[in-house]
């Protein structure tokens, strides 16, 4: 680290520094490469990257750079590139079976005795995936877009990942996206209102925004009572603000962890909160998160940590202390 800084390899530096874990001397290292101006550009681009929630103060190109470390033009410029390279159209799932191929496909439809295809609920659930993910950033599609209908094909967990697929259709445009997933949020269905909480935050994933609706929208529904709803906006949220050790999301998703209630959703809204605050904090070694897991962990019950979902409150706790080595001894000391 050093080295590269008393050579004016700024860029360099600050990947030494954020690899080491010490991001206290991100504004140092702004304030030093004050006169190469595009390699201060390409040190904001690194730290957006890298979803660190730092803010440039004091500097003439202030707003500039801030927008490059929220990712704010994101959405934008891999549009730019998509019309360059014309890859614009939407993709249907077909075109990635290539099920006209060979109908004996594992995935091509069932057909009926008149040769008729027939929907499955597996299948469906498969082609929303695959639509969100050869879609992903284009803002369009030939499923979800263009009307509701296919929603609808779904039942239950399947509406719910349809729903939450618009968030990765449009991942990054904040305000187009939001516009077409609100109607969702006002659902009289449950999973396809929780789909579009996920929806929001998979939108949202890196991209600060000062309106911050993912917080916005999503605080009153982990405060509330649906169950479905509290897991989708955990979710949501650690999606939206993996890595940028946000205080006032953690002071939101802390009282999930910390309930005593010992329901049959309990743990899974626990286990689901646990992640989402390890994603935050991602290898933060942050000691209210820490210690509020492992107390959580030392007071479960034998039937809590048999819940099939427990092993995902531990994936947070794993998530707190990526790649900080020693530093998570003390906790493994604690849970042993």
């Amino acid at each position: 680290y050093e080295i590269f800084r008393k050579q004016k390899q700024y860029y360099d530096a600050l990947r030494v520094a954020i690899r080491m874990g010490n991001e206290e001397v991100i504004p140092d290292l702004l304030d030093e490469c004050s006169e190469d101006k595009l390699m201060k550009k390409q040190m904001c681009l690194l730290l957006g990257r890298q979803r660190i929630n730092h803010e440039v103060e004091g500097d003439d190109d202030e707003e500039e750079l801030n927008e490059l470390i929220g990712n704010e033009k994101l959405s934008e410029e891999f549009l730019k590139v998509a019309q360059d390279l014309d890859v614009m159209d939407p993709k249907t799932p077909e075109d990635i079976y290539k099920s006209h191929l060979a109908e004996t496909g594992g995935f091509s439809r069932r057909r009926d005795a008149s040769g008729a295809q027939v929907d499955s609920a597996r299948a469906n659930l498969a082609s929303t995936y695959v639509n969100a993910f050869v879609n992903a950033g284009f803002g369009q599609d030939k499923l979800m877009t263009p009307d509701n209908d296919w929603l609808y094909k779904n039942k239950d967990h399947g509406m719910m990942a349809a729903s939450a697929s618009l968030g990765l259709i449009q991942l990054w445009n904040v305000e187009e996206g939001l516009a077409q997933i609100d109607k969702f949020l006002y659902s009289s269905e449950d999973y396809v209102k929780a789909g579009a909480a996920l929806a929001v935050g998979i939108l949202s994933s890196g991209v600060r925004n000062d309106a911050d609706p993912t917080l916005a929208l999503l605080d009153e529904h982990i405060r509330g009572d649906s169950h479905v709803m509290k897991c989708a906006s955990c979710t949501g949220l650690g999606i939206a603000y993996a890595g940028s050790a946000r205080e006032d999301v953690m002071e939101l998703l802390l009282p999930l962890v910390e309930q005593e209630n010992s329901g049959p959703t309990t743990m899974l809204e626990v286990s689901l909160a646990g992640l989402a605050l390890g994603m935050i904090y991602v290898g933060k070694c942050d000691d209210d998160v820490g210690g509020s897991i492992v107390q959580r962990l030392m007071e479960a019950t034998d039937e809590e940590l048999n819940h099939s979902h427990a092993k995902f409150f531990c994936l947070g706790l794993g998530l707190l202390f990526l790649g900080r080595m020693e530093k998570a001894e003390a906790m493994l000391e604690a849970i042993r």
